[in-house]
């Protein structure tokens, strides 16, 4: 994992249930688990931030072992406004080697 020098780059990973959907309730359902505090462990051990890891921290339910292995961060993450967001993909879309 690395992360970069400077100001780290953060995004939000958006979800949505739709309520047509042959089966929501499923949906439903591992929108559940995966905020739950195992959900959140297995993106920890993927080296993903948890969403809830201070909650979990506190209530005594983060894999504190692998959240150790973490590499500091060297800042509040950066978030990119929508515009700035499409002038990035603007670039990568140009200048991305393939």
């Amino acid at each position: 994992m690395t992360i970069p020098k400077g100001s780290p780059l953060g995004a939000y990973y958006v979800q949505a249930i739709n309520k047509d959907a042959p089966h929501p309730a499923a949906a439903r359902l591992w929108q559940e688990f995966i905020f739950s505090d195992e959900g959140q462990n297995l993106y920890l051990k993927g080296y993903a931030r948890p969403a809830r890891g201070e909650a979990m921290l506190m209530k005594g339910t983060l894999d504190t072992e692998t959240a150790a292995r973490l590499p500091a961060p060297p800042g509040p993450p950066v978030l990119l406004t929508i515009p700035q967001t499409d002038t990035a993909k603007t670039y990568v879309n140009k200048h991305w080697a393939g």
